[in-house]
């Protein structure tokens, strides 16, 4: 038996990276994506040939990236180039006042979850944020 005040080991679990909100998007190739990442609960995991998933809510104007996968081809910092051509999609702009829901930057798809033989890893899952 486990007494009250004893804590009770409870086994690790693997995270993929958590979505961030994006302050802004280039129109360009490749399109950059700016996003906040909270440095003590969200460290930037993730990584170089990831695949994520744009959300762009109308309000934000650039409504041509809602719902588009991209691979992330560099990150310099909270900038995230993307393989998106962007250059013919309306100004993406953050509205002002109060909005349903933010424009967001989330891991996407199956291949993020790829167990790789060679490495013995996950490659694109992070532990509590962390990293590998």
């Amino acid at each position: 038996m486990i007494p009250n005040n004893a804590n009770q080991y409870l086994p690790g679990t693997i995270q993929i990276p958590s979505s961030l909100n994006i302050t802004a998007i280039t129109n360009a190739y490749p399109m950059v994506v700016t996003a906040i990442v909270n440095p003590i609960t969200e460290s930037n995991s993730y990584i170089v040939g990831q695949v994520v998933r744009l959300t762009v809510p109308r309000s934000y104007g650039m409504f041509q990236a809602n719902n588009l996968q991209g691979q992330i081809l560099a990150i310099n910092s909270l900038n995230f180039s993307l393989d998106i051509d962007s250059r013919q999609f309306d100004v993406f702009a953050v509205p002002s006042g109060n909005v349903e829901q933010p424009a967001s930057l989330a891991p996407s798809g199956s291949r993020n979850l790829q167990y790789n033989n060679s490495t013995n890893s996950v490659p694109f899952q992070s532990l509590n944020n962390r990293g590998n």
